[in-house]
């Protein structure tokens, strides 16, 4: 049986490479240290060139940290509703997940509902922590 490593990796971090949905920037987990490189178009070529080279020349080393699906956002919004025991605002919530727009329309009925608004981003925290972790429980 292979001994897992044992990195010093912010969680943070991570769960927001994660959520970075940007197609313009990549992050990378360096399985050395623990460091959460990112690399976009807006660094420079000089700084791109020399990371990319990094990643390319030893590939064991770096690991593509894989962005958030959007089903899985849904899904996160699916049990949160199922969590709700205001009738009025799981009704609210429940028909604005519906169709394109659904993850605006979720935040904004949530706005008129502070305490379920702050508990669904604990919801949601804990839901990309856990991806998180199983990524790195799977990737080590």
């Amino acid at each position: 049986m292979q001994k897992k490593k044992t990195l010093k990796i912010d969680l943070d971090e991570l769960c927001s490479a994660m959520e970075d949905n940007s197609c313009e920037r990549e992050h990378y987990l360096d399985l050395v240290t623990g460091e959460i490189l990112l690399l976009t178009e807006y660094m420079g070529d000089d700084v791109v060139k020399k990371l990319r080279e990094n990643i390319d020349d030893d590939p064991d080393r770096y690991d593509r940290i894989p962005k958030a699906e959007s089903h899985e956002g849904y899904e996160d919004m699916q049990d949160f509703i199922a969590t709700v025991k205001n009738e009025r605002l799981w009704e609210l919530l429940e028909v604005a997940i519906n169709g394109k727009g659904a993850f605006r329309r979720f935040k904004d009925v949530l706005l008129n509902y502070p305490e379920e608004r702050e508990r669904w981003f604990h919801f949601k925290d804990n839901r990309v922590q856990a991806r998180a972790l199983q990524w790195l429980d799977e990737s080590m």
